[in-house]
């Protein structure tokens, strides 16, 4: 007999309907929504988090008490990309690459923004979720991100972290997410710095090849002595210059006074270009992703903490 799925209720399908309204509008689903609201009402002690207990100690002596875990996640589709074959400057403004013999760098604008995109809504997701349960503040963002092989053009972002909340301080605006860890947080609080969010750029690039590289990897006698790939390597500058750049505006704009905690990550992927005549050109698509928390100097009473100098006395070689 043939397995029959039950119609939805009439609730259900209200509940589904508004479920996709609001994630089309950035927001969470209704049942997350309702979680939330029903743990803040609730008012208990009760927590969950993916803190240390190092990590939860130095937290509650900063005096935050950490509230739940909170999420968010957005898959995203990657719409039809092109790549710069055939373009005679890159966006560095230079001769260009068919013209001089010059390797560039061009951004692939439409994969670039996919990945800005998704990962704005993932973080808007998170905070939302840390504004339903009475947050202050969200520590240990863990940010999560992969290509799916099963859908063409599929990426995903998902972020998790613990959401706390100050027993010191009466904050007003909205929580503020930070990928430190639960130590860097007390250390930062008690120097006199609070974060006001994380700040990230993505830059995907693509590095064409020169005639001048493609003679070093090609020529005669090419193969018997070290070269560097000099179009590469200004490629992994250039992609690196311009996600920096997208955290910086994101960090202005917080007014934030620096940025700590940044991490720079990224991967490529060899393209092979057909330059005609049997000749091949090894091209590669970088991606680069930085990511940082904004802080700033807030005004203090208190004295800085002490500073004491760890020694080591035993030998890490013969503990077990």
């Amino acid at each position: 007999m043939p397995f029959r799925r039950p119609r939805p209720t009439a609730d259900q399908q209200r509940r589904a309907e508004e479920s996709l309204a609001a994630i089309e509008a950035g927001g969470v689903p209704v049942a997350a929504s309702e979680r939330l609201q029903d743990f803040r009402e609730a008012g208990g002690r009760f927590f969950t988090s993916d803190l240390s207990v190092n990590e939860l100690m130095l937290t509650r002596q900063a005096g935050f008490r950490p509230l739940t875990q909170v999420m968010g996640t957005c898959f995203y589709r990657t719409g039809w990309q092109s790549y710069p074959w055939g373009r005679g400057s890159g966006w560095l403004g230079g001769m260009g690459w068919g013209a001089s013999g010059a390797g560039e760098t061009f951004e692939l604008e439409q994969q670039t923004a996919a990945w800005n995109e998704a990962r704005r809504l993932a973080l808007g997701r998170m905070a939302a979720e840390a504004r339903l349960a009475g947050a202050d503040a969200v520590c240990g963002v863990r940010l999560r991100r992969r290509h799916r092989e099963w859908a063409t053009g599929l990426i995903e972002f998902v972020v998790v972290g613990t959401a706390v909340r100050s027993e010191r301080f009466r904050f007003e605006d909205a929580p503020a997410l930070s990928n430190l860890s639960g130590q860097d947080l007390n250390k930062l609080v008690r120097h006199g710095y609070w974060p006001v969010g994380l700040v990230a750029g993505t830059t995907v690039a693509y590095v064409a090849t020169g005639a001048a590289q493609q003679f070093r990897a090609t020529g005669l006698f090419s193969s018997r002595q070290n070269q560097e790939m000099p179009d590469f390597t200004r490629g992994i500058y250039d992609a690196r210059a311009l996600a920096m750049a997208r955290l910086s505006e994101q960090a202005h704009a917080m007014h934030a006074h620096g940025v700590v905690g940044v991490t720079v990550e990224h991967s490529h992927r060899e393209i092979e270009r057909d330059r005609g005549g049997g000749t091949n050109y090894t091209d590669l698509v970088i991606e680069m992703h930085v990511l940082g928390t904004a802080v700033v100097e807030v005004e203090h009473d208190e004295p800085s903490p002490d500073t004491y100098l760890d020694l080591q006395l035993n030998d890490p070689r013969e503990t077990t």
